[in-house]
Parts: C-alpha cells; sequence; structure tokens
C-alpha cells in the first residue's frame, strides 16, 4: 500500500487492515465488518423476499461483507415466511444443532471460524455432524437476541442466517439497530415492505 504506484486504498476487512491503509500515507477508503440484517415487513411478497435473502447469502457462499447475516420477520408472517425460506433451501437448525454449530462456527475472539469461511452449507452442516438436505442453501438458525450470549449473532461469511421473529416494525427497527451496533455500523441493511411510510420511518431511525 506504501509503493509508489498506488494513489489511492479502497480496504475491506478487519480492523487491523482499515488501520493500516489509513496510516499508509495516502489517501483511503475502509470498511468495516458487514452483518447486515434483512426485515421482512407484513406487506412484504414473502417469497420474494425469501428468495432475495437466499440468494445473497449463498451467492460467493455468504463471504461479501454486504451479504444478508440476519433476517428480522413480523409474526404477523412469520410461518409464510419459514415454509417460503424450507421451500426454497433454507434448513431451519434445531436448538441442539444451533449450538453445534455455534460452536464450531465461531471463535472464543467473537470471530467466525477460518476454516469455514466460504464455505457451502452443505459442508459446514457436514463438518457440525448436521443432516441436511442436498437443495440447502443456508441454514437458519432462530435466536432470541444479540451479543456475547448469542456466538450467532456475529457477522458470519458463510451461507448461516440468524433468525428474529419481531411483533412488529418498530421492534423491527430496534432488533436491526441492536444487530448493527453489534458488528456492522454504518454498513448495510435491507427492509423488504411494500408499505411507504414504514420504509421511510426505517431510513429515517
Amino acid at each position: 500500500m506504501k509503493q509508489r504506484e498506488v494513489a489511492v486504498i479502497l480496504a475491506t476487512g478487519g480492523m487491523g487492515l482499515v488501520r493500516a491503509a489509513y496510516s499508509a500515507g495516502k489517501p483511503a477508503y475502509g470498511v468495516g465488518p458487514g452483518n447486515a440484517p434483512c426485515y421482512i415487513e407484513r406487506t412484504a411478497d414473502v417469497a420474494k423476499a425469501a428468495n432475495d435473502i437466499l440468494t445473497g447469502k449463498s451467492f460467493d457462499n455468504g463471504v461479501l461483507c454486504s451479504s444478508p447475516n440476519s433476517v428480522v420477520v413480523d409474526a404477523a408472517i412469520a410461518e409464510e415466511a419459514k415454509r417460503q425460506f424450507i421451500a426454497q433451501g433454507g434448513y431451519f437448525l434445531s436448538a441442539s444443532e444451533t449450538e453445534r454449530l455455534a460452536t464450531l462456527l465461531v471463535t472464543p475472539q467473537r470471530l467466525p471460524n477460518p476454516k469455514l469461511v466460504g464455505k457451502s452449507a452443505i459442508v459446514i452442516a457436514q463438518a457440525a455432524g448436521i443432516n441436511v438436505p442436498a437443495n440447502t442453501r443456508a441454514l437458519i438458525a432462530e435466536l432470541k437476541g444479540v451479543g456475547r450470549d448469542f456466538p450467532l449473532s456475529i457477522e458470519k461469511l458463510c451461507p448461516v442466517l440468524s433468525y428474529y421473529v419481531v411483533a412488529d416494525w418498530r421492534e423491527g427497527c430496534e432488533r436491526c439497530k441492536q444487530i448493527l451496533r453489534y458488528g456492522g455500523m454504518g454498513h448495510t441493511m435491507s427492509i423488504h415492505s411494500q408499505n411507504e411510510a414504514v420504509i421511510l420511518e426505517f431510513g429515517l431511525k
């Protein structure tokens, strides 16, 4: 980065890389962790939302920092959303499978296990001793919270999604902010909705 030929630096990665870019003596743009939440509001086209999220998460096996990392779903459409995710290649983990995967996937430093970054959902499931259908595009872990007590709420860099059900858009907005605060502030989030007022409120908040 310090070579004469380098005019400007775009650094996407961990804090070490970003610090190195900023101290190289050149104009630099740094981007940190993503951990992007995707909110599915009750007016959304649920089938399309599930497909969009699974496509984003399975593309390049989820290594892009803008890949979906969490799904936040309105309770009013939670059953339909779950059906759509399953029909389109999502595999919902049991509580014991979620615990097993968290132990394998998240290091004590609360980072993704480098051996599983960019691996397919099938490979990750096999490594965790979980049997999944051959068409599985992503593993989905239903969580009750965000933070240290919920290891899979971090940015995962592989086809694993954390999944939350909320009462309404206000609770959904708070949950998305919690996820971003845990890793991903100022980076990426998405909303699936046909309610312009709710979309505007999310943007403002």
